[in-house]
């Protein structure tokens, strides 16, 4: 009998420990900012305290419901004669698992650097946890639920654990100052595309104006760039920082020379076409050596895709420059087979194109 009794007790005791571990998993957004977890005994608020598209901060609100008790959290694992010794002094209630004398307290797996009371009615923020676009955290929430003790109200007992484990995703859009500096990006890119630079000496204003004016842009764009990433503190090790400094990677790829083109409104009577642009003064050598320096530049990057965008419009003109049947320099050259050049040049355009 005595065994039996024994036995039960034991499955009871295993059965309310199971019971108490509960997983709550939480996805937060820049749409869904806030969630309420609803305890018996306490109502758990998990919001979004400040994020910058990459980052963010999870503030994490505990407000006790139970009217008798009190909750308790812990910043460490004391062990029973440390708690015993705290100004509020802590013991264990006679009926809590584990061999007295020798049990320590679960703590709470956050930054905190305090134990935590909360009173019924209470109402305290946790520190805030840190968490990045897209990934999980998990806050366990080790809650001791305590009732106090003697007339002074200077000890309390340690009732029952119930621990609550937090699996928070947070999902962030990106910020408006990232958009606005990514926006400048791509309209420079796309106006460099479509207009060009034309280098007929009829052409108003100059070649070096319009290169000046594109220079400009750039530099005032990288300039913003560089003061959005000191603003925010970042290191090399944030994804913030990658971000931002992927669009001036993005800028410091714009190959102005590729990009010279007669807009066609200069044609004179009686006058010569053909292709002519800033690399026709280049021999086959000197283009293989370009495209081959932009090759290695794509393959040992850490973000090849961003760096082939970055370089591959200068690789089209390098290529155009020595297949165009109207180039007066490389045209005669290329159906001749350029001493070698032709085969080292097309195979090395067809790697850059294929990565």
């Amino acid at each position: 009998m005595k065994r039996y009794v024994l036995l039960t007790s034991l499955l009871m005791a295993a059965i309310l420990t199971c019971q108490a571990d509960e997983q709550k998993k939480i996805t937060l957004s820049s749409d869904h900012a806030k969630e309420t977890v609803v305890l018996s005994y306490a109502n758990i608020f998990v919001s979004l305290a400040e994020n910058d598209g990459e980052s963010g901060k999870v503030k994490i609100e505990i407000e006790n419901l139970d009217e008798q008790n009190v909750l308790v959290l812990f910043d460490r694992a004391y062990d029973e004669k440390t708690i015993k010794k705290m100004p509020t002094s802590i013991t264990f209630d006679k009926t809590f698992g584990g061999t007295k004398n020798k049990r320590v307290i679960d703590p709470y797996s956050g930054d905190g650097d305090r134990v935590m009371l909360f009173r019924p009615s209470d109402k305290y923020d946790l520190p805030l946890v840190a968490v990045s676009n897209g990934n999980a955290v998990v806050c366990r929430l080790p809650i001791y639920i305590a009732k106090y003790k003697g007339k002074k109200m200077n000890k309390l007992l340690l009732l029952e654990k119930q621990v609550i484990e937090l699996n928070i995703e947070a999902e962030f859009k990106p910020s408006a100052e990232y958009l606005g500096l990514k926006k400048r990006c791509d309209d420079l890119e796309r106006e460099l595309s479509r207009s060009g630079l034309c280098p007929n000496p009829r052409h108003k204003p100059s070649i070096e104006r319009q290169k000046a004016g594109f220079t400009n842009k750039i530099t005032d764009l990288k300039r913003d760039i560089d003061s959005a990433i000191a603003a925010h503190g970042w290191t090399s090790a944030d994804n913030g920082y990658k971000r931002y400094t992927a669009m001036k990677t993005m800028l410091d790829g714009l190959d102005l020379d590729s990009h010279e083109r007669d807009c066609g409104r200069h044609k004179v009577s009686g006058g010569g076409g053909g292709h002519k642009c800033s690399y026709c003064s280049l021999s086959l050598q000197q283009i293989y050596h370009k495209l081959d320096d932009l090759y290695k530049k794509i393959y040992s990057s850490s973000n090849r895709k961003a760096a082939k965008k970055a370089v591959m419009s200068q690789a089209n003109a390098l290529y155009k420059c020595c297949t165009d049947a109207s180039c007066s320099r490389h045209a005669s050259q290329w159906k001749s087979g350029g001493d070698g050049y032709k085969q080292k040049i097309t195979e090395r355009y067809n790697r850059i194109s294929g990565i």
